[in-house]
């Protein structure tokens, strides 16, 4: 719990950095799409990532990363232009999204498959509470007088730096064996259980490729595809549409951005992925993608309807929640047994993500100068709403 909260600290600041970059540096739309892509350099460096953890113990794999996207954040509290600022939040995201592949397996190892989606969304409901204090109270901060933004954003990302250090040593305290598999804790003592042959080290090293012969895996690897596809076609221009089209100061911009989905995400994410321990996979990301999909709709449709606008942002919240647990904790569990395969198979999910994360933002730079916002929101919308009836409609049919 001191984990995810103190990282939710830093994350609830980071949330912010976009705005600082748009109203403090003058980064434009485009630049605004660099954290986003470089993101994917992190997603594919998960590929080998996944395969050298899978035989060996996976909290390593997480702490020396978390602790290097610290000291990035630090390093960020100086940078002097709007490319080095967001080129450093892309950094973090890179060291973010390279310890994926370790997450379920943690996961798995420390917590039984009866309440690990529940454990894991309760986790995420409170630092959903974390993350809008911090949010909320770094937005007010930056709203104060301009001739003192520069000394409040260094301030804000030194406390960042400080809090997702204290994180990642505090995750290091984990147990290496809680109430869940054995096998997921000693990977190794499973393969030597299995093995039959001088090759089989290799074979596990590419096991992200044999992921993909499971045809039930690509249906939900393609599916997710076009979810995130969808998703980061739009998710870049979120703040200058706030900014721009709305023309939202600072407060008002995170208290629509961030704080209504978070405490929607508290009210409700722990219900939703209690749930997901009674489903099946299908149809619990059927459900998010759903709720995901209707937000940019609903803001691209509704103007200054500020209901409609708010409606939005309430749905956001428990699907952000949700996805967060199905994507990165739990959601790989219905596809393998415990064991070495576990990361594997996340790291080949992880790929996906990672094309994903590369394609989309770099069409959206592209498109920004030929499409008003609305437009791009419209248009990510449709494709997440595409990705959530897939995933009913495969449900009857692939839920086991």
């Amino acid at each position: 719990m001191a984990y995810a909260l103190l990282d939710a600290t830093a994350a609830g600041i980071l949330g912010n950095a976009p705005l600082m970059a748009i109203k403090a540096m003058g980064a434009s739309d485009a630049e605004l799409q660099l954290p986003i892509a470089m993101a994917s350099i992190g997603l594919f460096a998960s590929v080998f990532t996944g395969a050298a953890m899978s035989l060996r113990q996976k909290k390593p794999f997480v702490v020396a990363p978390g602790l290097a996207s610290g000291v990035a954040a630090l390093i960020m509290a100086w940078a002097g232009s709007a490319e080095w600022f967001l080129t450093l939040l892309g950094i973090i995201s890179i060291f973010d999204f390279a310890i994926r592949p370790a997450m379920p397996s943690i996961l798995r190892l420390v917590y039984p498959d009866n309440c690990r989606a529940h454990v894991a969304g309760t986790l995420r409901q409170y630092s959903s509470v974390v993350f809008l204090i911090s949010n909320l109270l770094s937005a007010a901060l930056l709203s104060g007088e301009q001739r003192h933004i520069t000394v409040t954003i260094r301030l804000l990302l030194t406390i960042t730096g400080a809090a997702s250090i204290a994180a990642f040593i505090c995750f290091s305290r984990l147990p290496n064996l809680g109430d869940g598999s054995f096998d997921e804790a000693y990977p190794e003592q499973k393969w030597s259980r299995q093995s039959q042959g001088a090759n089989d080290r290799f074979r596990w090293n590419v096991a992200w490729l044999n992921a993909f012969r499971n045809s039930r895996f690509r249906w939900y690897c393609a599916i997710f595809f076009l979810f995130s596809a969808g998703n980061f076609f739009y998710s870049g221009i979120v703040p200058a549409y706030f900014a721009h089209d709305l023309c939202l100061g600072y407060f008002q911009a995170t208290l629509l951005i961030h704080v209504v989905p978070a405490v929607a995400g508290f009210l409700a994410g722990g219900r939703l992925t209690a749930w997901f321990d009674r489903t099946s996979i299908w149809r619990s990301y059927g459900v998010v993608a759903l709720m995901w999909g209707l937000d940019p709709v609903l803001l691209a449709v509704a103007g200054l309807n500020w209901p409609s606008i708010v409606l939005a942002r309430v749905i956001r919240g428990p699907s952000t929640v949700g996805s967060m647990v199905l994507a990165y904790y739990t959601g790989v569990h219905s596809f393998t047994e415990p064991g070495p395969d576990t990361s594997s198979y996340m790291a080949a999910f992880v790929l996906i993500n990672g094309m994903a994360r590369l394609l989309s933002p770099s069409l959206a730079a592209i498109a920004v100068a030929h499409m008003p916002h609305r437009a791009i929101l419209l248009t990510g919308g449709i494709g997440v709403l595409a990705a959530a009836a897939l995933f009913l409609i495969l449900h009857p049919r692939r839920a086991r």
